[in-house]
């Protein structure tokens, strides 16, 4: 009992260092990248095999952080017309 405690204390204490939102990888050099040189490292990242994942994630939260994607844009207008004749 008293190794699962120490066990489970240990496995508590490194989730709690643990950054979720950051990926492992990031390269140095990448928050200086523009967003044409960051389109072409994510095309990059989809070549890598089991860190393509987190390569993506890293690159995406740069692009908005530098509102390199273009969201749509959605226009709603509703119109009424009423004739009195």
């Amino acid at each position: 009992m008293f190794k699962f405690i120490i066990k489970l204390l240990l496995l508590l204490s490194l989730l709690a260092c643990t950054d979720r939102d950051q990926s492992i990888l990031v390269k140095d050099g990448d928050e200086l990248l523009n967003c044409k040189e960051l389109e072409a490292e994510l095309d990059f990242a989809h070549n890598l095999d089991e860190n393509a994942r987190a390569r993506r994630r890293q690159i995406k939260k740069l692009q908005r952080e530098k509102k390199c994607l273009n969201y749509p844009q959605i226009n709603i207008s509703i119109g009424i017309s009423k004739n009195f004749d």
